[in-house]
């Protein structure tokens, strides 16, 4: 088994005055190569990362329905 590199991921976001809000998302783990980590790695497991929270939210109506007017 390959050695990896796990770490949890945190998002806050904020609109102008208002209370920033924010949550973790879930773990990022990154498969070391030789015993390196590297940079296009990472980003590819955050960007999976991210797309899965975004589905998930999409998926489970967590995100306002944009006909709200305030989307």
């Amino acid at each position: 088994m390959a050695a990896e590199i796990t770490a949890p991921v945190e998002i806050t976001t904020c609109l102008p005055g208002a209370v920033p809000i924010g949550g973790r998302i879930g773990t990022l783990a990154v498969e070391l190569r030789g015993n390196t980590l590297h940079a296009d790695d990472v980003y590819r497991a955050l960007g999976s990362l991210l797309i899965e929270a975004g589905n998930y939210l999409i998926d489970n109506a967590a995100l306002p329905d944009a006909s709200e007017g305030d989307a």
